[in-house]
């Protein structure tokens, strides 16, 4: 790896937004603004000669889902490469797959009541409802990004909706999670850059919808979480942490995602791969960011001289 003040950093988007998100464009301007020299490339490139870039910088490949196969093959290549990945190969790995949810309740992470399925299972969804006394579900693809292919059903509409649950086990790993009417009243979102809290925000589904994303009428807004629940999130990184067996100061950047029942964090997402940051929500956080970017890869070039 290069001095770190003439560092090359790839800055890792999609097809969606090839030339970066607004959140993207800010550091990118801000790294530049160190001396770094960043550009942003599209994982789906083929020309790109990933071994040119010290370090490669995850952001908004959200269509990576989709061709899932492609997006393993290319962290093969990336991790094959002298390149310092952020976050880590290991880590994206673990995180793509939403059964990660499942190792960090084991590891005493609060979730939302959830039954784990595997593709290709044969099962009755309204026997899943009864069987844990659920009236209402969320029912979720293991992997996906920004909502894709969540649905909502209930004791009475599971039957109607058999042929569509057995479509989807039929084709991936399927979470089924007790619905969270607290949903409602936002997700809270709380972005930490290596493991230190930044900033939160509130996302706000439709009206007439029960997804917080953007895509389906979502809106978001800044939001001061309470001292406990900053603390409950900050463990969900700790637990993630003896996951994969490092220090959440590796984790350059990380959003966790939950609602509020009382004073209890649940965690519904831990995202480490392309989250968006609402960095424009967040005192100082582009910088707090570009700070975090930098500290990995001054820790990466000192083990890399030890």
């Amino acid at each position: 790896m290069t001095d770190q003040s003439s560092a090359r950093i790839g800055i890792v988007t999609g097809e969606t937004t090839p030339d970066l998100t607004e959140d993207g464009q800010a550091l990118q301007t801000e790294l530049r603004n160190r001396g770094l020299l960043t550009e942003p490339v599209l994982w789906t490139d083929s020309t790109v000669e990933w071994d040119s870039f010290d370090a490669v910088l995850v952001r908004s490949c959200w269509e990576y889902h989709t061709q899932l196969d492609a997006f393993q093959n290319w962290l093969d290549r990336i991790e094959n490469a002298d390149v310092v990945l952020l976050n880590s190969a290991n880590t994206i790995r673990w995180n793509h797959h939403k059964f990660y949810l499942r190792d960090l309740e084991q590891r005493g992470v609060s979730i939302l009541p959830t039954t784990w399925i595997e593709r290709s299972t044969e099962i009755d969804l309204r026997t899943v409802l009864e069987d844990n006394g659920w009236q209402e579900v969320a029912v979720k693809p293991a992997v996906g990004t920004r909502s894709a292919r969540i649905w909502r059903t209930s004791l009475d509409e599971a039957r109607d909706h058999q042929q569509r649950f057995e479509d989807l086990v039929s084709s991936s790993d399927v979470l089924v999670q007790q619905f969270a009417p607290e949903i409602d009243n936002g997700e809270r979102s709380l972005v930490f850059f290596e493991g230190s809290f930044s900033h939160a925000t509130r996302q706000l589904p439709a009206a007439d919808d029960f997804r917080a994303h953007p895509n389906y009428g979502g809106s978001s807004e800044p939001y001061e979480p309470p001292r406990e629940i900053v603390e409950q999130a900050a463990a969900v990184l700790e637990a993630a942490g003896k996951e994969l067996g490092i220090s959440p100061i590796n984790f350059p950047y990380a959003r966790v995602d939950g609602v509020e029942r009382g004073s209890e964090f649940l965690l519904m997402e831990l995202e480490l791969i392309e989250p968006y940051l609402s960095l424009d929500a967040g005192n100082n956080a582009v910088t707090a960011f570009a700070d975090a970017i930098e500290a990995n890869l001054s820790r990466h070039a000192t083990a890399r001289r030890d």
